[in-house]
């Protein structure tokens, strides 16, 4: 069976340890430590955005875009480059690489879909039978 490697994008985190939260961007695969190789690589062709996440322990782990507040005050500025450029720097670089088996995934997603197609077209069936139904009560 043929198998195929995927990668998760990269997640490049920073804890803050005086306020509690964890900073991160999302970079593309394996760019973060290209980046660290070579820090004159534009932004645009590591990250996906600019937005700078953030999340508390406290807060069950939600994640929100970093308020500029927040940024002050981890980071003395609220220039999102200059932060996403330490982040990526200093940060810890979480990814996932993990491999599928194209043929069993390949026929797992088919019978998936056809059993939602069966169930689609039995559910349109029964409405079209009720509304027969409904109708025939006027006649």
């Amino acid at each position: 069976m043929p198998v195929m490697t995927f990668k998760t994008p990269e997640r490049v985190c920073w804890n803050d340890d005086a306020s509690g939260n964890t900073f991160y961007v999302v970079a593309l695969s394996d760019t973060t430590s290209k980046w660290r190789a070579n820090p004159k690589l534009p932004l645009e062709e590591v990250v996906y955005s600019d937005d700078i996440l953030c999340f508390n322990k406290t807060n069950a782990g939600i994640c929100r875009v970093a308020s500029p507040d927040q940024l002050q005050a981890a980071f003395k500025t609220t220039d999102s480059a200059a932060i996403i450029k330490s982040i990526l720097s200093v940060g810890q670089v979480a990814m996932k690489e993990f491999e599928l088996e194209i043929d069993s995934q390949s026929t797992t997603a088919y019978n998936a879909a056809s059993n939602a197609a069966n169930v689609a077209s039995t559910a349109a069936t029964s409405a079209i039978e009720g509304v027969k139904g409904y109708l025939s009560s006027f006649w």
